[in-house]
């Protein structure tokens, strides 16, 4: 016995017709018949008694239409209810966002959001890389990213939101420090520490320096996950580092290049699938953004 074994039987029970009942509940008549004759088998009761085309209730058939229609009452009532609830729950919008931003602009710009709509959204957000990201938006893990992407993706909306140029880093006590821009080129006698390949920032910076119009390639060690690492290399050594002008670097006592490149600017983008279940609230979160970008 199921659901809509008891709901077909009301149906019938309360119009005493098959084809009428069939063409309300948008069933083929042989298909109730089969179900009615089920019914009547697993509750080893007779329910129904045939009168030409029509067919009327047993006084059996009358008690237990009340009792279903009653249970069936309380069921849709009581899901009716919960359904109710729920809508009044405030979405929850999964973030999946670089550290960079994550304590700085963003909090405010979805604090923001989340007063505009007083308990109907709050955000979970997660401190993970650009790739973590990309990877956590394809796989549904995130509704919401905020990362470094160089170009648009079909399936995708994207707003650039920030803007972090690329700069030089050296000790306070570098012969470097006394300049305030340098070139790829005053690099060549130096030994440049800058972010591992495998990241997307380390892939941008290794494209900068294959498109670089230099006489000779420059000394390169690419195996550092952020600028954290970069930095605190850089400040105990004579190492230079090539790095996104980030937060991370107020830590440490190191002073800070313009460098004149080609390709200077790493862009932070917001991006949400277009076929996010959540799309229209992310498609007036991106409203507020572009009328809070920095």
């Amino acid at each position: 016995m199921n659901l809509n074994q008891l709901r077909y039987f009301v149906c019938i029970g309360q119009l005493e017709n098959y084809t009428q009942a069939a063409a309300r509940l948008h069933v083929s008549q042989p298909s109730l018949s089969k179900a009615m004759a089920r019914l009547e088998e697993e509750l080893q009761l007779v329910l129904f008694r045939k009168q030409g085309r029509h067919v009327t209730l047993t006084a059996t058939g009358q008690q237990l239409l009340k009792v279903v229609t009653q249970s069936l009452h309380g069921l849709d009532t009581g899901i009716a209810d919960l359904q109710a609830q729920q809508a009044h729950q405030p979405i929850t919008l999964r973030v999946g966002c670089i550290p960079t931003v994550i304590g700085t602009y963003l909090p405010r710009v979805l604090h923001q959001f989340e007063e505009q709509r007083t308990g109907q959204v709050r955000f979970e957000l997660h401190s993970v890389p650009s790739e973590a990201v990309q990877q956590g938006l394809q796989a549904g893990t995130y509704d919401l990213g905020i990362a470094a992407i160089d170009k648009h993706r079909s399936g995708y909306h994207d707003l650039p939101l920030l803007k972090q140029a690329f700069i030089v880093i050296v000790a306070p006590n570098h012969p470097l420090a006394q300049k305030t821009t340098v070139t790829l080129a005053d690099l060549a006698s130096q030994h440049v520490l800058t972010y591992d390949p495998q990241l997307l920032i380390g892939q941008k910076v290794q494209r900068i320096l294959a498109e670089a119009d230099l006489p000779h390639p420059l000394d390169v060690t690419a195996v550092y996950p952020d600028e954290l690492s970069i930095a605190g290399m850089v400040q105990a050594s004579q190492d230079v580092g090539l790095v996104a002008d980030t937060l991370y670097l107020a830590a440490f006592d190191v002073k800070k290049l313009a460098v004149t490149i080609p390709a200077d600017l790493r862009v932070i983008s917001a991006s949400y699938r277009t076929d996010n279940p959540h799309r229209e609230v992310l498609r007036d979160l991106f409203t507020l953004f572009q009328q809070s970008t920095p």
